[in-house]
């Protein structure tokens, strides 16, 4: 009687979605490799991850408020099955969708596990709560089945029952949102998803599935694996983002002074318009690379308190950052109109003498944002400093100290940097 009933169920949901195909859309839905909106607009994933469900922020009211500065347009939620109430993943998917961000709720229990491990990550959405939660935000949020499950030793058969099989409970229970399923090898096995992605999109009734790599990559196979992701997906039908990444290091090389390619990582995937969420914002800590912190991009979740250089690359100071390269969905606002939501100043220098000159970016996000325009104040000792807004240029005039202000014309967002010459 239940495999009866559950052929009922998912008979109605194709009937449904033959109907739903030709109308306006409710959810965010894929389509030859790409991510669309409801309202038929290419959505770019560019955002992060956070570990809420640790933190002293599990609802997000601190930590959203800074990521939504960076204009990043989606952001995935750590979350733990066991973790009480349930509720409140849902005010995090509800805060997160109020500050223009797709919401990508995870469970992260099933991290290098299968079977029961990931059978309990299924069974956890099955939940009354996260249903009526998660649909009633279906136009941005996609659910994402569970965090990097599986070692190496997950067959290509096993990989399809398993995640068929899941498929089918999450249409049956009633989600209609898109279901992001992670590569295994802790997110790693990317060759793995580009196997088995075709048939388990064709396994889903709504045809609305998300694949999701981790990019901690061995530096010599990084760019091909880029590449596979920006290009080899595409071409074989199957939506494909780096879900954690691009990378900066991995786990066993924390202490190696030269990075993985990063930079190249994003320049290819924006060259290819790929998706990619990087791990982590740092509101809460890592316990990886405990020493060496090249997994938390901010210091306690603020924005602007980089850590380090690849975190004020990621976020900001690369062509290819979020803030560069984050488009918002017009479809978000209600005038349809973008507005700015952060804005962030930097100088090459911060520390002058008299007569040297230095130059500075002004970057007001996201990319597309309807109003670019800011203007330019100085404060404390005008006089110290000239500001040619033209080449972009700072000269130092006298000693004394300064503040440079930079503030947006859409919202009045300002960001400040102080000047010191000598």
């Amino acid at each position: 009687m239940k495999n009866y009933t559950r052929r009922l169920c998912l008979l109605f949901l194709m009937l449904a979605y033959s109907s739903f195909a030709f109308a306006d859309k409710k959810t965010l839905y894929v389509d030859k490799g790409v991510i669309y909106t409801a309202a038929g607009e290419a959505l770019v994933m560019r955002g992060f991850n956070e570990m809420f469900v640790w933190s002293r922020d599990k609802t997000g009211e601190v930590f959203i408020p800074q990521i939504n500065k960076t204009g990043a347009n989606s952001l995935r939620l750590v979350w733990d099955k066991d973790f009480n109430p349930k509720t409140d993943l849902v005010k995090l998917i509800d805060n997160t969708i109020a500050h223009h961000m797709v919401a990508i709720p995870e469970c992260h229990n099933a991290t290098g596990k299968w079977g029961e491990s990931l059978q309990a990550c299924v069974n956890f959405w099955n939940d009354p709560v996260l249903i009526e939660g998660i649909e009633r935000n279906r136009q941005w949020t996609i659910l994402n089945i569970a965090n990097e499950a599986g070692d190496h030793n997950i067959s290509d058969e096993s990989f399809l029952a398993t995640y068929k099989a899941a498929i089918t409970s999450l249409r049956t229970w009633g989600y209609t949102v898109p279901i992001m399923i992670d590569a295994s090898l802790w997110g790693q096995n990317v060759d793995h998803l580009l196997r088995v992605g075709p048939e388990l999109l064709a396994e889903d009734p709504l045809g609305n599935i998300i694949f999701s790599t981790h990019s901690y990559w061995a530096a010599e196979q990084a760019i091909g694996n880029y590449e596979k992701v920006a290009q080899k997906s595409k071409a074989l039908g199957i939506a494909m983002i780096v879900g954690e990444g691009p990378s900066v290091t991995r786990v066993g090389q924390c202490e190696n002074p030269t990075p993985l390619p990063y930079l190249e990582g994003m320049k290819l995937l924006h060259e290819h318009q790929a998706g990619w969420l990087n791990w982590s914002w740092g509101g809460m800590k890592n316990g990886d690379c405990d020493d060496f912190r090249y997994f938390d991009l901010t210091r306690d979740g603020q924005f602007g308190q980089w850590l380090h250089l690849p975190g004020a690359n990621i976020v900001a100071l690369s062509p290819y950052s979020v803030m560069q390269t984050s488009r918002r969905p017009a479809s978000f606002y209600p005038d349809k109109r973008v507005k700015a939501s952060g804005i962030y100043l930097h100088l090459e220098k911060t520390e002058l003498v008299v007569g040297e000159q230095t130059a500075f970016k002004v970057i007001v996000a996201p990319a597309n944002a309807a109003n670019q325009r800011y203007s330019l104040s100085i404060t404390g000792a005008e006089t110290s400093i000239r500001v040619d807004s033209k080449k972009q240029r700072i000269s130092a005039l006298k000693a004394g100290k300064a503040r440079l202000n930079a503030t947006s014309e859409d919202g009045g967002i300002s960001w400040s940097v102080d000047i010191e010459v000598r």
